[in-house]
């Protein structure tokens, strides 16, 4: 009866977020604060409500915005015009097929450490196979019925990319069980290497950019919801470590986001000899990592940008080709202005350098060759847009901004950045 009372007294509390003194290069203090207000999960008592301070609507804002911006993504139409004539091999593709499953290896290792995390071995393991359960037939079942070839036309099973979305499902278990509980640095080794699998998927003509974020959302969202299940199976039998995350409210803090955007109208700067009037840029991902100890902080950004073609007939790759991608790296500023609880005026700037120069070669439909140029240069980028703190961990940037790759093009381009926040 007295735990009974207890939850329905803390239920009652205003939203104030999870309070801890955070040290970057420590593990998290105790906690002084739980948000039990909105946590439906696990109603028994505050013992068990403080395992999971978050609603299940809160923990699906994330992967709901990367699955709407993998729809929304523009190289949906590359796949019309860019034909693959034979397959392409690289060291990316082998690499990825160990990566995807790192995380886990990171996972596992703490647990025979001795370290505790979140759940004993019997709750985590349960939740390991329900989460491998549902994100294999979700996963193949998509594929089946999107039916999308790949960028290498070996196979039409592209979307969603089940590299990324076991690595995400890995990343999502060390986070709730580790990033969530001892060190938020834990989470971001494990998002680190699920992204990287992406990355490598991509490089290697394996998938699009938009399979990729398809698959991460796949990941994440079947994790949360075998957790949930594994909650109702063992109810509070189980649980070893609490949750502990910061104040949502406070303004030191570090972001580690996964940025997607895509054009929608470009200049291509022909005059110079470099590229071509029917190429211009599709759509870009990459990761970025700030450090905000105020309202404005400083940030660094690696990704790649896919190219397309505009013309009115179909071009091919031919044998061990690739589809042209621009690397860059960059540093700069972001900011966020409060405007509301939880809604920050979000901007960023960032200067670049493409450092490599790049030759394709392509056929056209009369089997005539194609060249595309892109050669090593400034590559700068800025937005402004709004960010919303979906729970104490995440949030999610949508923005307008231009992109600019110095006598290469010109970009205006729509955007989102889903970010690990702590």
């Amino acid at each position: 009866m007295e735990k009974l009372l207890c939850a329905i007294i803390l239920s009652l509390l205003p939203f104030t977020g999870v309070q801890a003194a955070i040290n970057p290069f420590k593990p998290y203090m105790p906690l002084n604060r739980i948000d039990y207000s909105h946590n439906i999960s696990l109603p028994k008592d505050a013992t068990s409500i403080a395992y999971r301070p978050e609603s299940f609507a809160q923990t699906s804002l994330l992967p709901a915005g990367l699955l709407a911006t993998s729809f929304l993504f523009d190289d949906y139409k590359l796949d019309k015009s860019i034909v693959q004539l034979g397959t392409l091999k690289s060291p990316s593709l082998k690499a990825a097929d160990y990566v995807q499953f790192s995380p886990a290896a990171v996972l596992f290792a703490l647990k025979l450490s001795g370290l505790e995390g979140r759940s004993d071995w019997p709750r985590m393991i349960t939740a390991g196979i329900i989460s491998t359960v549902l994100c294999v037939s979700v996963n193949q079942t998509t594929k089946i019925a999107v039916g999308r070839e790949r960028p290498d036309g070996s196979t039409r099973n592209s979307y969603p990319s089940g590299h990324t979305a076991t690595a995400f499902v890995c990343a999502q278990m060390l986070h709730n069980e580790y990033g969530q509980t001892v060190s938020p640095w834990i989470s971001v080794c494990g998002y680190g290497l699920a992204a990287s699998t992406g990355f490598c998927r991509i490089i290697s003509d394996r998938h699009w950019c938009s399979d990729v974020l398809g698959g991460a959302a796949l990941g994440i969202f079947t994790t949360q919801v075998a957790y949930y299940l594994t909650d109702c199976i063992f109810g509070e039998h189980g649980l070893k470590r609490p949750v502990v995350v910061q104040d949502i409210d406070e303004t030191t803090h570090w972001k580690f986001g996964l940025y997607s955007d895509y054009s929608i109208g470009a200049d291509v700067f022909t005059s110079q000899g470099y590229g071509n009037p029917d190429t211009k840029p599709a759509c870009s991902i990459g990761i970025d990592a700030t450090w905000m100890p105020w309202y404005i902080g400083p940030t660094l950004r690696a990704g790649l940008t896919q190219m397309k073609w505009t013309g009115s007939d179909d071009i091919y790759l031919p044998h061990m080709g690739s589809v042209a991608d621009v690397y860059t790296v960059g540093a700069g500023f972001d900011l966020d202005i409060p405007i509301i609880s939880r809604i920050t005026l979000n901007g960023q700037a960032i200067a670049g350098y493409s450092p490599k120069t790049n030759s394709y070669s392509f056929l056209d439909s009369g089997n005539q060759p194609l060249e595309w140029d892109i050669p090593a240069g400034m590559h700068c980028y800025g937005n402004l847009g709004m960010t919303v703190r979906t729970s104490a961990f995440s949030s999610i940037s949508v923005h307008g901004g231009l992109d600019y790759y110095d006598k290469v093009w010109r970009s205006f381009v729509l955007g989102a950045r889903f970010n690990f926040t702590f």
